[in-house]
Parts: structure tokens; sequence; C-alpha cells
């Protein structure tokens, strides 16, 4: 199963836009003044456009040019010839979902800009502890979902693609001797496959 999470927030260029504009200007205001005579510090005014230029390089590599993928696939550690006797057949989306969880990794690739994607991250299903949307209506934040876990060791990592992204899943899985959570934004399928597994948590 393979899912590719796309920008869906049509702002991101227009943000970065505003903030390359507002750093011009503040670069340009101790210019004009001191043209006309009129004393103004200028390093206030640099970090001002430092900042801004940051902030818009940081919004395009991170929302435009950083690309995940999904993937739900057979363990990592389980040969062809293990699964092909028991599974003949069972072939994509369909297939993935016939074979038992404890068989499966949910894997993430990431690419930015052309360059070819690496593995992210490798986690196996049966290491699955909690399936959580995240929504403007539960009100579930990713602040809510540490505190729960961080008392026995807690990380989280963030898949997501989309600026200002208000409908998440959290998956939180056991990896070694802590808690992981993982936040993505799968498609339909995806979701209705990892809300299927019975671990859902509100």
């Amino acid at each position: 199963m393979r899912c590719v999470p796309s920008q869906k927030n049509p702002r991101v260029w227009a943000i970065v836009a505003a903030l390359l504009v507002f750093g011009g200007i503040a670069y340009a205001i101790p210019i004009a003044c001191n043209a006309n005579s009129i004393a103004v510090g200028g390093a206030l005014f640099q970090l001002v456009t430092v900042f801004a230029v940051v902030a818009a390089v940081f919004l395009v590599v991170r929302y435009q040019m950083t690309h995940f993928v999904y993937l739900i696939r057979p363990r990592s550690d389980l040969s062809d010839a293990d699964l092909e006797p028991a599974y003949a057949g069972t072939v994509g989306t369909a297939g993935i979902t016939r074979l038992p969880p404890d068989m499966l990794d949910f894997v993430v690739n990431r690419s930015q800009g052309s360059r070819a994607g690496a593995v992210e991250c490798v986690l196996s299903l049966s290491d699955l502890v909690a399936v959580i949307p995240m929504t403007k209506e539960n009100g579930v934040t990713k602040s809510a979902i540490r505190e729960k876990y961080q008392a026995d060791g807690y990380v989280y990592y963030d898949y997501t693609v989309t600026l200002g992204v208000t409908d998440v899943l959290a998956l939180v899985f056991i990896d070694g001797n802590r808690y992981a959570g993982i936040f993505i934004e799968p498609d339909e399928t995806m979701r209705a496959y990892f809300m299927n597994l019975g671990k859902t948590k509100k």
C-alpha cells in the first residue's frame, strides 16, 4: 500500500512572497532613511531581513521541496520465499490488507527536490499501539499525545507536508524502550486501513 501526500495549502507561495517582500522593505528602510539624512540604526532592520529570508527559505524547503511516501509493505525481515507459498497471488493494496499486521512494516521515504528518496523510518505494525485521529473537531494535539506517553520515553516525527494541516493521523509505536509518535497525512485508503486495525484512540 502506497500513499504520497500532497501540499493542500494553496497559500504557501503567497506567504513566502510576503516574507521576502517584508524582508526587502526592512532592508531598504535604513538605506532610504540615511539617504534623506535621517539617522536610523541598521542592525535591527538587518536582523529582521535575515529572519524573513530564513523563514521564507525554511517554508520552501520544508513544505514545497520535501516529499514523503508512506508505504505498508511485507516486513523487511521476511523473505519473498517465506511469503510466496502462504500468500500467493496477493498483490497491491488488496493483497497487503489480507496479510496479518505482524507481517507488515510501515515505512516512510523522504526526498527533497529532485534528489532520490531515502528511507526515513521502518516500524513493524506489530509494534503499533495506538492510532489517534487529530482533527479540529476532536481537539487532540501533539502535546496531549506527548504528555500521555512521555513518562515511558517518547519521541515524535512529523511526516506531514501541508502547512497548517488540521487533519492528521497519529500513529504511536513501541520503538525499543520508548514510544515513537508518527504524524502522517494518509489518503482515504490508508486511513481506513489504520482505523480498522482496532487500535484507534480518542
